[in-house]
């Protein structure tokens, strides 16, 4: 491989393909919304919001850069009934509340903008309807797997109020931040105690009477005397040794040398 020479990526790039999907047709001005807020469950519910959220709400973001946007995400489980919202403020003063339970991304879309969209909608909807194209890519075959579900009762804000976590303590369920405190601590409980199972057993101790263990103290402090005689004896000896391994190179060397004249046939 040549040092330097670099090779290409083929296609658009993930920034190109990135910047094309924000400035993908219809533009997504909204000029009468002083904010918005989306709330949502975390996960495992509320499938076409986290779409729209993925999808959408970036292109909102880029299209008004001004708009104040909120997203609230919160654990649901299956027995909470609280359903996806987006909330919108105008600069008016006036408020209005998208139920978004059952809908999928292409129709909170669309209601929105019907909802607070600029006059380019408006066209935007004459042009598709003129050239028989969908207000949203997508948006037919989407409409047309929709499931119907019961709707739940409450928004997240009534259903919290109706069940704020000291009830829910006090009727035996535990909160969000009971539940992974548990759920961590019998992950650690179950490590340690694979790892407990894995590791070999400690030898169990033996007791010694006062007998063995005199013995066994005299054959350490034996050990002790015998490696500080060695070492005292390697010490003295270190002299000696590194002349006579000197010695030792300066011979080698001498008959590496090629013998020349008289010395390469005396013996």
């Amino acid at each position: 491989m040549v040092r330097g020479k670099r090779i290409l990526q083929e296609g658009p790039s993930r920034l190109a393909q990135l910047v094309s999907h924000l400035k993908a047709p219809p533009k997504l001005s909204l000029p009468y919304l002083s904010s918005l807020r989306l709330t949502l469950a975390t996960r495992n519910d509320h499938f076409g919001a986290r779409h729209f959220l993925k999808e959408q709400l970036p292109r909102i973001r880029y299209a008004n850069p001004d708009l104040n946007i909120e997203v609230r995400k919160a654990p649901k489980r299956a027995k909470d009934e609280w359903r996806p919202e987006l909330r919108l403020s105008f600069y008016d003063g006036k408020t209005q509340t998208l139920n978004l339970h059952a809908r999928l991304c292409s129709a909170i879309l669309r209601e929105l903008m019907d909802s607070a969209g600029s006059p380019a909608w408006a066209r935007w909807k004459a042009e598709a309807a003129r050239a028989g194209l969908p207000l949203v890519p997508g948006v037919e075959p989407e409409l047309a797997s929709t499931v119907q579900t019961r709707e739940p009762r409450f928004s997240y804000d009534e259903w919290r109020a109706k069940h704020p976590p000291k009830v829910r303590r006090r009727r035996g369920e535990p909160s969000t931040r009971e539940t992974k405190a548990k759920s961590t601590v019998q992950t650690k409980r179950k490590k340690d105690a694979k790892q407990a199972k894995a590791a070999p057993a400690a030898p169990e101790p033996v007791e010694m009477d006062a007998e063995t263990a005199k013995e066994k103290a005299k054959e350490e402090d034996d050990q002790r005397r015998a490696a500080k005689k060695e070492a005292r004896r390697a010490k003295l000896d270190a002299p000696r040794l590194a002349e006579e391994e000197a010695e030792r190179r300066v011979a080698l060397e001498l008959l590496s040398k090629p013998r020349t004249g008289a010395a390469a046939v005396l013996p």
